[in-house]
């Protein structure tokens, strides 16, 4: 059996299949979806309430929930312009994955500014970065803790298992960030990695 453990979400929590009960306040929402998945990505200036989702996160016993802030190519090579994005978040450094698609690997200058961070950086190329590093599909991904697997492809099952299948010894953690994925979606990727005994 494999030790890998995927955990499984989506790219912000603006889900439209009725995945929310019609009174839950706004403010409650992030609550309600950690109770169902265990990550969700978030653009770094995202308008969700971040200080109250690290919060959250820091009272979750369990301490399962991984957070991944994603950060555009254009922000992560302006060093003034990530500088301004990190001075928000830094003291939650320890509290999410800065995460981020890229065309090349980023400057000395810019790795040294995210040296105090976890960070995933996924690109059709090898970076050659002082992180691990592994193929996935058609990807590389270069990280120092966790893997994100950031897709927006839809798959019908036969992909999916197939999918799972080809990332799964990548790391004991590997996160998967399913971007416009419904909550029947995501249940059937939770399902099928369950299924193949991850």
């Amino acid at each position: 059996m494999n030790k890998t453990e995927f955990l499984i979400g989506r790219s912000g929590l603006d889900l439209q299949d009725d995945f929310y009960p019609d009174d839950l306040p706004q403010d409650w929402r992030f609550d309600y979806y950690a109770a169902i998945f265990k990550t969700l990505s978030l653009p770094i200036d995202t308008d969700e309430d971040l200080e109250q989702i690290f919060s959250d996160i820091e009272e979750d016993e369990e301490g399962e929930f991984v957070l991944v802030l994603t950060i555009e190519y254009s922000q992560l090579i302006d060093t003034a312009i990530l500088k301004d994005y990190l001075s928000g978040v830094q003291e939650y450094a320890e509290k999410f994955v800065l995460f981020c698609e890229v065309e090349k690997a980023p400057s000395k200058e810019v790795m040294s500014l995210l040296s105090n961070y976890k960070i995933c950086l996924q690109s059709s190329k090898t970076l050659k970065l002082d992180l691990q590093e592994v193929q996935v599909s058609d990807v590389t991904l270069s990280f120092n803790q966790y893997p994100v697997l950031y897709s927006a492809q839809i798959w019908d099952e036969k992909q999916m298992r197939a999918y799972l299948e080809g990332i799964a010894n990548i790391n004991t953690k590997t996160i998967l960030i399913c971007k416009f994925a419904e909550r029947e979606a995501l249940d059937k990727v939770r399902v099928v990695s369950e299924l193949l005994g991850f």
